[in-house]
């Protein structure tokens, strides 16, 4: 049961919410700390077109793929956005496909703006999140002092990469970022020259990174440890980007922290005094895992779409394609399963899996064996 004022949230890597746009069109929305404005996915603005009052602008932004700068559309009309009992009017709105990266509920991306000088505070253990002018400071047990600098949130983490071999990191808080933490390219390449890295690396290639990026190269790690605040977190895996081009290629900081280590803790963005308030919750204990099946799929209605893949996975080597399109799993249709009961299938070391998947318009069969790549 939620208390007043609190909103529920659902947790799929990122948050979603669900919002009342101008005071009459229910949207399901991402929730992202790694964006600064409002951002209105196009199959919502075409299904909801009376949101456009004026003539559209353009505008120049870049994703987070291997793509440079491309042009949008922007809507420059005054849009409400209410989540429970608050609201915030936004302006110069960028269009874009989401509908590609989070699925076909997704009406948008809602980021910092949307808070302005309030707090807002998370409960990861009853999904809910609230909009507040006071923070319950007693509540917490470590307290970070944050950056907030054009719309987004900065601190530094120490990572323990090998054994006594520290560095301290400027991260992006992103909570539109599933992952632990993610390495910007140059950063990641500055550990490979100075030769810091663990000996197991692996790698892997996603289709669309982003709104606006084209295919993304990538990979990831197991760490020693990180320091967070006043807790250390043990073993974390972490991502890097090897990207030329798009928003990794070149930053004034060092990558993304994400959910797979916020989500341990119940916190307060205090955005007024920058500070960020934490404190453990019931998956403080959880541990990282690597991928098990060695690639992404999203699922559609009747079929899912390999959307990254791992390039030292039993899935690859056995013949799996990025974007390669899937009809059933272990003989079962995926028109009649819902999309908790096909990730479901992708549970479980040592499990057998046999994906039909259809290619260039033909069907083939591709079996192998779930494994943990780190």
């Amino acid at each position: 049961m939620t208390s007043k004022n609190e909103v529920k949230f659902e947790k799929d890597g990122s948050f979603y919410i669900y919002s009342i746009v101008n005071d009459s069109i229910k949207g399901r929305f991402i929730f992202d700390t790694g964006a600064d404005g409002l951002y209105l996915d196009s199959i919502f603005i075409n299904n909801h077109i009376s949101i456009i009052k004026s003539a559209l602008d353009t505008a120049r932004m870049r994703g987070a793929g291997a793509t440079g700068y491309k042009q949008v559309l922007l809507i420059k009309d005054t849009i409400k956005v209410k989540v429970g009992n608050y609201s915030h009017n936004f302006t110069n709105s960028p269009i874009l496909k989401l509908t590609d990266i989070n699925g076909e509920n997704i009406a948008g991306i809602i980021g910092n703006e949307f808070i302005k000088n309030q707090a807002i505070v998370f409960d990861n253990n009853r999904l809910t999140l609230k909009i507040d002018s006071v923070v319950k400071y007693a509540e917490y047990e470590s307290i970070i002092s944050f950056d907030y600098v054009d719309g987004r949130i900065y601190f530094n983490v120490d990572i323990e990469i090998r054994e006594n071999e520290i560095i301290t990191a400027r991260l992006l808080m992103d909570l539109g970022c599933s992952d632990a933490i993610i390495l910007n390219s140059p950063y990641f390449k500055s550990l490979t020259e100075k030769g810091i890295l663990p000996e197991k690396v692996i790698d892997y290639t996603i289709l669309y990174a982003g709104a606006l990026g084209g295919n993304s190269n990538g990979g990831d790690f197991r760490s020693i440890s990180i320091k967070l605040g006043d807790y250390k977190i043990n073993n974390p895996i972490i991502s890097f980007s090897k990207d030329t081009l798009g928003s990794f290629s070149k930053t004034n900081y060092d990558g993304l922290l994400g959910n797979e280590i916020l989500d341990r803790y119940n916190y307060t963005i205090d955005y007024k005094n920058q500070k960020l308030y934490l404190i453990k919750n019931s998956k403080s204990k959880k541990n990282f895992n690597s991928t098990l099946s060695g690639f992404y799929a999203l699922k559609r209605r009747e079929n899912a779409i390999v959307m990254s893949i791992y390039y030292q996975s039993e899935a690859y080597k056995n013949g799996l394609q990025l974007g390669d399109t899937i009809i059933a799993i272990n003989n079962k249709k995926l028109d009649n399963l819902t999309d908790k009961k096909f990730y479901e299938e992708l549970k479980d070391e040592g499990k057998t899996i046999k994906l039909t998947i259809l290619r260039n318009q033909k069907h083939m069969d591709i079996t192998f064996k779930l494994k943990y790549l780190l």
